[in-house]
């Protein structure tokens, strides 16, 4: 007897056997319902392989990147940020230096300002703000520049209103300020309060010793505004190289080094070295990264802890400190509770500009923060697949023990006898349901 093109007695057990399991679920599923039809039976098996490579997929990926954002910032790697120079000073405070066009001598230049230009500033006697203005404001501006050439400011204030009533001093002064910069000549204005007294300061646009001004007629208010409060002065430095000094004066702080091919500003008197430096904003954008990987491959570890044992091992691996307190503070690094870390830009941007070589080794050396992150990641990516996944294999094998047809192996593999059973009860479910 054939049966769906099942020729043999043992085809047909077999055939015989999965339709009675089938019917046997079937009935203790809806034995007081209607009969449906029977379902496909689901593939946990593949169900399970998707889930886990995926996991490790996401896993692999975690590290891969926490790995690449280390190895940036590692001093081995001669293409990362550790070793990356760009032309700049030693010390920004006092100077800040780039390279204009093609390549400077690649000699480093030492500076020395001993005095930055400045530009002329007046500034009248402080006034209460609030006090009523007891007379009006009647004075000229006359600016001189260095070529020779004049500009003129104007400035008149009545101490009344069109109503009748008396302005502050405050407004009367802000209203002169707002006169002089409308009139577009050398100088500029502003109104400074402190304290509750305003007063009128005059400042030139262009630093350098010809660059002055000055003030005459009716002050008023702005007592001692004709006053020069502070001088125009020009840029003194010198430059070292080679062991060779020369001294420059300029009318401005924006100078040229190098035959012109570096463009440097003074901004303080000192000392600063001019030369290859290591590239700063690129040492301080590599730690922001590594610190934003390293937060997601540890809040990943923690989503996915009941994967596997191998998990909560990677995962207190990870929440152990990078370095000492202090290492990971110069790197602008605070280490938090829960095992993540929170990065501060402008402390590590303070801390390269006082001391870059040892901000450098703390970050980028043998033993540095870098190095202990990218041997976590290499330790997760040499962690064993089966410790990663091991409770979602132990889940889905609890899961196939209840499956249809492991049930029916479990009497096939116990002989004829069992088997016969087995279809026997099947027979009696189908007639029941």
């Amino acid at each position: 007897m054939a049966v769906g093109r099942i020729g043999s007695s043992i085809s047909y057990m077999n055939y015989t056997s999965s339709i009675n399991q089938l019917r046997l679920q079937q009935a203790m599923n809806n034995y007081r319902a209607t009969r449906q039809a029977v379902k496909p039976v689901q593939r946990v098996n593949q169900t399970y392989k998707d889930s886990s490579l995926n996991f490790l997929k996401n896993y692999n990926t975690k590290m891969t990147d926490l790995m690449q954002s280390a190895n940036s910032l590692r001093g081995s790697n001669s293409a990362g940020a550790a070793n990356t120079k760009k032309l700049g000073s030693s010390d920004s405070s006092v100077l800040t230096a780039t390279e204009r066009f093609g390549n400077s001598s690649g000699q480093k230049l030492s500076v020395n300002v001993s005095q930055v230009a400045k530009a002329q500033m007046n500034q009248s006697t402080g006034v209460n703000a609030k006090a009523k203005a007891s007379s009006g404001l009647n004075f000229s501006i006359r600016s001189k520049n260095a070529s020779g050439g004049s500009s003129n400011a104007f400035v008149r204030v009545d101490a009344r209103r069109k109503n009748g009533g008396l302005k502050t001093n405050q407004e009367m002064l802000e209203e002169a300020a707002s006169q002089i910069n409308q009139a577009k000549s050398g100088v500029q204005a502003s109104v400074v309060e402190k304290d509750g007294q305003v007063s009128l300061q005059i400042t030139g646009k262009q630093t350098g010793e010809g660059n002055t001004f000055q003030v005459n007629g009716d002050t008023g208010i702005a007592k001692g505004l004709s006053k020069t409060a502070q001088e125009a002065q020009n840029a003194k430095y010198t430059v070292t190289e080679n062991g060779a000094s020369r001294s420059y004066i300029s009318s401005t702080n924006e100078i040229s080094l190098d035959m012109g091919r570096i463009q440097a500003t003074l901004k303080k008197e000192g000392t600063a070295e001019i030369g290859p430096q290591t590239d700063k904003e690129r040492m301080i954008s590599g730690v922001e990264d590594l610190v934003n990987n390293y937060n997601k491959t540890v809040e990943f570890l923690k989503s996915n802890s009941n994967m596997g044992s191998e998990i909560n091992r990677q995962l207190r691996n990870m929440t152990r400190s990078l370095g000492s307190e202090q290492s990971l503070e110069m790197a602008g690094i605070k280490a938090n509770k829960d095992g993540t870390l929170s990065f501060d830009r402008d402390k590590l941007t303070k801390n390269l500009e006082k001391d870059p070589d040892l901000v450098r080794d703390v970050i980028s050396g043998r033993n540095g923060i870098a190095q202990a992150a990218f041997d976590r990641g290499s330790a997760g990516l040499r962690a064993n697949s089966a410790g990663l996944v091991q409770n979602s294999v132990r889940q889905v094998e609890s899961r196939q023990s209840m499956d249809g047809y492991n049930f029916m192996n479990t009497f096939s593999k116990s002989g004829a006898y069992n088997l016969n059973n087995y279809m026997a009860l099947g027979l009696m479910m189908d007639y029941f349901a």
